[in-house]
């Protein structure tokens, strides 16, 4: 019986945490009108079709369902999450330091991402729009949130609890790679080494805020680029 109920426990969870992963992925598809482009004639096309209200509630609905869909699955693998934990400089250094190392694997890793001016592209042409505030937001606050508390919130410091801490920094990191790119490619294995980073800087500060801050960082240096490309 003992062995039933853990594993409809475990698939329990498993579900939960996929369903998290579904939903935080509405508020970055809200934040664009599309995809991918072709022409900067495409883009302006689809930004026809877009109702911002109606995307800003989307977004907000999503959020707000996500954050407390993670907040129940942290509590329920006894992971407590204390937001109001103190700012230690040390471990504010070590957050900033683990995001500016994802965004030199970025510019390593991915160079045509940034060189490419010449090519429409769906970030650099939303900036441009009303969008660009939400597109922001979402980059910098709201993804680098959603994504530590499902990534290293609940898996590492909840599924993978038991396991050797590098252990379960190593499998987490695999898992948030693959959530962003299935191909083992060299994107692949900048996700995972970002991941390592993320999780390294949570295991050693126990403190959520920081992985968010690393994880905002490398996303705030790119963004930067892609608005100097926009306005320029």
């Amino acid at each position: 019986m003992k062995i039933i109920k853990s594993v409809f426990k475990w698939v329990g969870i498993i579900i939960w945490l996929f369903l998290i992963f579904v939903f935080m992925q509405v508020p970055a598809v809200e934040s664009t009108p599309v995809y991918s482009i072709n022409s900067q004639q495409q883009f302006i096309e689809a930004f026809k079709h877009v109702n911002i209200p109606h995307n800003i509630f989307m977004m907000i609905i999503f959020v707000l369902l996500t954050f407390v869909m993670e907040w129940l699955v942290c509590v329920w693998l006894k992971n407590k999450l204390d937001f109001s934990k103190k700012l230690k400089q040390k471990y504010l250094i070590l957050a900033i330091v683990a995001g500016i190392f994802s965004f030199i694997l970025d510019i390593l890793t991915m160079p045509s991402a940034f060189s490419n001016a010449n090519h429409p592209d769906v970030f650099t042409e939303t900036l441009k729009t009303p969008l660009g505030v939400i597109l922001i937001l979402d980059l910098i606050l709201i993804a680098p949130t959603l994504e530590e508390l499902l990534f290293q919130a609940s898996i590492q410091k909840g599924v993978f609890k038991n396991l050797n801490s590098w252990v379960a920094i190593i499998l987490t990191a695999f898992i948030f790679a693959g959530a962003h790119n299935i191909t083992l490619n060299v994107a692949f294995l900048n996700r995972f080494l970002s991941g390592i980073a993320f999780g390294y800087v949570y295991q050693k500060t126990n403190d959520i805020k920081m992985p968010i801050l690393s994880h905002s960082i490398s996303n705030f240096l790119p963004l930067i680029i892609c608005c100097i490309q926009a306005w320029t």
